[in-house]
C-alpha cells in the first residue's frame, strides 16, 4: 500500500527535515505488539471497573481515582534504585554530565594526564607537541599556563584549529542523566495527570458516549502538534486515518446509546454535561500534549530509563497533590471517601496494576512507534470490548450493525496507518544501510 502526502511522495534523504523521523522495521513491530497487548490490558480495566460506575460497589471519584493511580508508578523506583546501587551510577551521575558537556581548549590541556595539541600545519600534515603534566591552577590563564620555559618546536604557521578527542565532544543521543530523567518526570506527570483526571471527570459529569466522541479527537491534537514540533509528518494516509477512526467512533457510540437509551434512569442521567464535555476535550488536548512533548524529549527509548522515570511521575504526584484533597473536600468539589465494600477495593487495587503496566508499555510503545499511531490505537478498545461483549451474558445485544461498521473503520484506519508507519520506517532503515555502506 502506498501512502500519498498532502505534498508530492518522495523517499527521505539525510537531508531531509523527516529523515530520522521513523523508528527501523524491527523496533516498530514490536511497538505495534506493545500497544496491541496495551489495548488488551485497558479493556479488561474498562468491563472491571464497570461496577464502579453503579450500584452498591460505585465509588465515583475521579481525582481520588486518577491520584492511586498515578502513585502506583513510584513502585518502579525499587527496581530503578537497585539497578543504579548496583552499577554505582547515582555516585558517578555528575561526572557522567560533565563529560556530556562540551569541552574547551584550555579545560582539555589543564584536565588531560599527558597534554597533547594536535596544531593542524597544513591540509595534509599534522604535528603532535606533547608536554608534561603540571597541576591545574584555577586562578591562571591559559597564556599564564604556558610559561616561557616551555618546550618549542619549530612550526610552520599554526592555524587555530584544534582537534579535540570525540569523547569530549557532546552526544546528542546520550542517556538522560538522573536529574534530567526527573525533570522530564516532573512535567510529564503534571500533564499526564491532567489529562487523566479531566476524563474521570467528563465521566462522571457527561454521558459515556458523549466522553467517547469528544475524547477521540486526541488524533486530530496530535497530528497538528506532532506537525508543529516536527515529529509527524501530515500525509493523506494520516488524515484519512484520523477522520475515519473518529466517524467509527461515533457509529459506536450512537449504537450503543441508542441500544440503552430506554434503559436509562433519571439518577444515571449526566449531572454536569457542558462540564462533561469540556472536560472531554480538554483530557483529549492535555493527551497529546504529554504524548508529543514526550517523544520531543526522549525520541526514542534508548534515550532515558523509562521504569526511572515513571517512578519519579509517581514521587511526585504522591507529594504535591495531597494538599489538594483538604481543598477539594472543603469546596464540596469531591468529598473525601475511601472506596465503600471490598469489592470495590479489589476493584481499585486491580486497575491501579494494570495502569501501572499498561502505561509503562505504553509508553514505550509510543517511542518505538509515532505519536500518532499510539493515538488512533485508543480507539481499538471498542473493536476491543465488541468482541469482548459475545462473551458476557447479555451484553450480545449491544451488538448492532451500526456498532460492527464503526468498529471495522477504527479496525481500518488502524491498519492503515501502521501500514504507512511500516513503509516508512523500511525506507529509513534502507537510507541508513545505505549511508553505511558509502
Amino acid at each position: 500500500m502506498e501512502s500519498d502526502p498532502l505534498l508530492p511522495k518522495r523517499m527521505p534523504t539525510a537531508g531531509d527535515p523527516t529523515h530520522g523521523l521513523f523508528p527501523s522495521a524491527s523496533r516498530y513491530a514490536v511497538g505495534v505488539g506493545l500497544l496491541l497487548t496495551v489495548v488488551l490490558l485497558w479493556t479488561a480495566s474498562n468491563f472491571i471497573t464497570a461496577d464502579l460506575e453503579t450500584g452498591q460497589d460505585s465509588w465515583n471519584k475521579p481525582f481520588l481515582i486518577t491520584y492511586l493511580n498515578t502513585s502506583s508508578f513510584a513502585i518502579y523506583l525499587i527496581p530503578a534504585a537497585y539497578r543504579y546501587w548496583k552499577k554505582g551510577h547515582l555516585s558517578r551521575d555528575h561526572d557522567r554530565r560533565v563529560a556530556r558537556a562540551p569541552r574547551s581548549y584550555s579545560q582539555f590541556m589543564s584536565n588531560t594526564t599527558h597534554r597533547q595539541s594536535y596544531l593542524v600545519v597544513s591540509q595534509e600534515e599534522e604535528v603532535v607537541v606533547t608536554t608534561p603534566h603540571r597541576p591545574r591552577r584555577p586562578s591562571l590563564s591559559l597564556a599564564r599556563s604556558h610559561s616561557p620555559s616551555s618546550p618549542r618546536v619549530p612550526l610552520h604557521p599554526i592555524d587555530s584549529q584544534v582537534t579535540i578527542p570525540e569523547e569530549l565532544v557532546a552526544d546528542p543521543d546520550a542517556k538522560l542523566t538522573v536529574r534530567e530523567t526527573a525533570e522530564v518526570a516532573a512535567w510529564w506527570s503534571a500533564v499526564w495527570f491532567l489529562a487523566n483526571w479531566s476524563l474521570n471527570a467528563a465521566l462522571a459529569w457527561s454521558s459515556v458516549a458523549s466522553v467517547t466522541i469528544l475524547s477521540s479527537t486526541t488524533s486530530f491534537f496530535t497530528l497538528t502538534l506532532g506537525r508543529m514540533f516536527n515529529v509527524e509528518v501530515i500525509t493523506r494516509a494520516k488524515v484519512f486515518s484520523a477522520v475515519a477512526s473518529f466517524i467509527g467512533v461515533i457509529l459506536v457510540t450512537h449504537s450503543d446509546s441508542t441500544v440503552q437509551r430506554n434503559l436509562v434512569n433519571a439518577a444515571d442521567m449526566p449531572t454536569h454535561p457542558v462540564l462533561g464535555d469540556l472536560a472531554s476535550l480538554l483530557s483529549a488536548l492535555f493527551y497529546s500534549i504529554y504524548v508529543i512533548l514526550l517523544k520531543v524529549r526522549l525520541g526514542d527509548e534508548s534515550k532515558a530509563d523509562t521504569q526511572l522515570m515513571l517512578g519519579f511521575a509517581g514521587l511526585f504526584n504522591i507529594i504535591f497533590l495531597i494538599p489538594v484533597f483538604p481543598l477539594l473536600h472543603y469546596l464540596n468539589w469531591e468529598t473525601f471517601e475511601l472506596p465503600p465494600t471490598r469489592t470495590a477495593w479489589t476493584i481499585v487495587i486491580v486497575n491501579m496494576l494494570i495502569t501501572l503496566s499498561s502505561d509503562y508499555l505504553y509508553v514505550l510503545a509510543m517511542l518505538k512507534t509515532t505519536p500518532m499511531l499510539v493515538t488512533i490505537g485508543l480507539s481499538l478498545t471498542i473493536p476491543f470490548a465488541l468482541l469482548g461483549s459475545l462473551f458476557i451474558p447479555g451484553a450480545k445485544d449491544s451488538i448492532t450493525t451500526m456498532s460492527v461498521a464503526g468498529a471495522c473503520l477504527v479496525v481500518g484506519s488502524f491498519f492503515v496507518l501502521g501500514w504507512q508507519g511500516w513503509e516508512d520506517s523500511a525506507n529509513e532503515a534502507a537510507l541508513e544501510e545505505q549511508s553505511e555502506q558509502r
